[in-house]
């Protein structure tokens, strides 16, 4: 029992910035099987703020169209802090903010593969690796390619 909570406290914690519910849940999920915790999610700006004020954040999964409000200042505070980040987007890489042009962007819908394969990339392996995942592609960003993966014998649920 003692070796299960030392385990779980030193598990990256991962702030979801998504305002559709549907898709936090989604991502909740995935992050849990993915062998990540969870730091919170927020819909708003202003709630992702006081989050990353008051919780240990290890990395962040940040959507870039939060109805009208712009991620530009949750995305900065992270990236003085250093803290690692990803945005995620239905509508192509137009509205990410012009100072992290240079981030990663994982493209709605998405699977469990393909969040799997940012999150290595982006975060590193999280303390209970993921099994069942084999290297067999890549992904472009920026001047470096990340390896992608796919699941063998896991559902994706899509995004």
């Amino acid at each position: 029992m003692v070796a299960d909570t030392e385990a779980a406290s030193k598990r990256q914690r991962i702030l979801i910035v998504e305002d559709e519910p549907f898709i936090t849940l989604a991502l909740e999920a995935m992050l849990l099987e993915l062998g990540f915790d969870l730091a919170g999610s927020a819909a708003q700006v202003s709630a992702a703020l006081e989050l990353i004020g008051r919780e240990r954040i290890d990395g962040a999964i940040l959507d870039v169209n939060l109805g009208s409000q712009r991620i530009d200042p949750v995305a900065d505070i992270l990236a003085a802090r250093p803290c690692p980040f990803f945005f995620t987007t239905g509508y192509g890489i137009s509205g990410l903010p012009a100072r992290h042009a240079g981030r990663t962007v994982l493209q709605k819908p998405f699977g469990l593969e393909q969040l799997f394969t940012v999150l290595r990339a982006e975060f590193g392996f999280p303390i209970h690796d993921r099994h069942g995942f084999e290297t067999d592609a890549t992904l472009s960003r920026g001047d470096r390619q990340l390896p992608a993966c796919r699941a063998t014998g896991i559902p994706t649920p899509g995004l």
